[in-house]
């Protein structure tokens, strides 16, 4: 057995992470002669690919505006497949708090970690909803990410965070729950992560990489053919979590994770090209569309 190493993008594991924990439990990476060790901690000692660069870990999940900047650089990452077929960012609050629009939140206040990029697709998510972005009111809380407790307690009227997670962690019904999607109105739809890889490794090990893709794609279908067993697998990693929360959770992100092919992982070319051309037009990313090629590859996905 080798021993292949995944950091997460997040400092908890949760129910979008269900094919990996799966497929560790069912032994589809033993199969394929892996021992995969899930890894999850905050950033003060890096970012997931600055310490894949340092050879920590062989698998990381990277936003594609980050991605396409390693291609500048002396370690450049590929992207082997996606996480999701959707962004998963958004704005979320209460129903009894009187925000059912984007349009809604003017004159109220938005918690978010105030990044330029999420500043201005709020921005363009009100606007053409026929709202006046001047009256909302951005509270910016970066390093700290608010979530939907922030609004029950009265520090804020909505936050900028992730649909069909934080979503779901408060004390609130889960029908009261608004969650506002970018993609509704059609603004940036983009995948939201990207597995990847050092450009070096993978041509160091491509083997190794085609079976942690297919092992991990074997995962997330059978996730989606046993929801119950799924979610069992999942319950002792995320023991801090209730079990109808992971259920609400795991009932929103199961649709997000397979392409209109059937198959797991699928990149789409076209969102790519128009969610990059979105950052370069929203001066939100370095990357030009010529850092495209070579980024990305659906070559190492299994066969649908």
């Amino acid at each position: 057995m080798e021993l292949a190493r995944m950091k997460l993008e997040y400092v908890v594991a949760w129910p979008n992470h269900a094919g990996m924990f799966v497929a560790r439990k069912k032994g589809f990476y033993a199969e394929k002669g892996l021992d995969v060790e899930i890894v999850w901690d905050g950033w003060d000692r890096g970012t997931p690919a600055e310490l894949a660069i340092a050879g920590e870990y062989q698998f990381v999940p990277i936003r594609l505006g980050e991605l396409l900047e390693t291609r500048k650089t002396d370690h450049p990452f590929v992207a082997v497949a996606t996480f999701n077929q959707v962004q998963l960012g958004g704005v979320i609050s209460t129903k009894s708090a009187g925000i059912t629009s984007f349009k809604d939140l003017e004159g109220k206040t938005l918690a978010m970690s105030g990044i330029p990029r999420m500043v201005e697709m709020v921005r363009q998510a009100v606007e053409k909803e026929g709202g006046d972005f001047s009256k909302v009111n951005i509270q910016s809380t970066s390093p700290y990410v608010p979530d939907i407790r922030g609004v029950e307690s009265g520090e804020c009227d909505a936050v900028f965070n992730v649909l069909g997670w934080e979503s779901y962690t408060g004390t609130r019904p889960f029908d009261d729950v608004v969650q506002l999607n970018f993609d509704d109105l059609g603004i940036a739809p983009h995948h939201a992560y990207f597995l990847c890889v050092t450009e070096e490794f993978l041509a160091e090990r491509p083997d190794m990489v085609r079976n942690f893709v297919a092992a991990t794609s074997h995962g997330y279908d059978y996730a989606l053919a046993n929801e119950q067993e799924a979610l069992d697998i999942m319950l002792p990693t995320m023991c801090d979590s209730s079990p109808l929360t992971l259920r609400a959770s795991f009932d929103y992100m199961k649709n997000s994770w397979h392409a209109p092919s059937g198959r797991w992982g699928e990149i789409n070319p076209e969102l790519v090209e128009s969610y990059t051309q979105w950052m370069i037009d929203a001066g939100a990313t370095t990357a030009s569309m010529e850092d495209i090629p070579g980024a990305w590859t659906n070559e190492y996905l299994p066969e649908s």
